[in-house]
């Protein structure tokens, strides 16, 4: 299968070279950035460390909407935006309900345990996440992720997931519970970008090499009912 942003002739490896990178550019050009996960917490942690949670509460807003008017400015959706401000004022409110500082990150705490949650669920199931997610992205006909043949690259991946949650959900707690809000702010940004990139790049070099190993036809093969043995070499995860 040739990809559709590739070239006639351009080798397959290259292909998915290029199509990797695209992919991880996604993460700071793309609707939603890794900006959106990284500032509002480090933000919140500084401001309360100099002015406690009224600046903490002040600055993190500003940072909200400053992302919301800059997506306008520039014409990108603001959907991503608004969500994260609506999700930034609900921490704001957790936060400053309680008066605990570190209540603010408690909603990303308890959104990562689900994650990894419905992870492993999925395993078990034999529906893998990041065949859902993949499916979700990429359109191709669900049935070709179920196939045996297809199915264990993305099972296999999923773990890899389940496990980036549940170390990011049980840190974040830990630390949660200490009531070490600058150490948690730190430990969520360095657990959001760059181990986020590192899962990301782990998933599409480790998927695409399972896929081919496993020998099931290319999502073009799949479609057209060819029958084994298949040419494979599918490009993408």
């Amino acid at each position: 299968m040739t990809d559709e942003t590739a070239t006639v002739d351009e080798p397959a490896h290259q292909s998915r070279s290029r199509q990797a990178l695209g992919e991880l550019k996604g993460l700071f050009t793309g609707p939603r950035t890794v900006g959106d996960s990284i500032i509002p917490p480090l933000v919140f942690a500084v401001a309360n460390a100099i002015g406690g949670i009224p600046a903490a509460v002040v600055a993190s807003l500003l940072v909200g909407v400053g992302f919301v008017a800059y997506r306008i400015r520039n014409g990108r959706p603001t959907i991503y935006a608004l969500g994260g401000l609506a999700a930034v004022g609900f921490a704001l409110a957790l936060a400053v309900r309680s008066g605990r500082a570190e209540t603010f990150f408690l909603p990303g705490i308890i959104s990562q345990a689900a994650y990894a949650v419905l992870a492993v669920v999925s395993i078990v199931v034999r529906r893998p996440m990041t065949a859902w997610m993949s499916y979700m992205f990429r359109g191709w006909p669900l049935a070709w992720f179920w196939r045996s043949d297809v199915r264990p690259a993305y099972t296999e991946t999923t773990v890899l997931w389940a496990v980036y949650f549940t170390a990011r959900a049980g840190g974040q707690w830990y630390l949660f519970n200490e009531g070490r809000t600058a150490l948690l702010a730190t430990f969520k940004v360095a657990t959001s970008w760059p181990t986020l990139v590192f899962v990301l790049v782990g998933t599409y070099v480790y998927g695409n090499w399972r896929l081919h190993r496993l020998g099931g036809p290319n999502v073009e093969e799949f479609k057209a009912g060819a029958a084994p043995p298949f040419e494979g070499g599918q490009v993408g995860f």
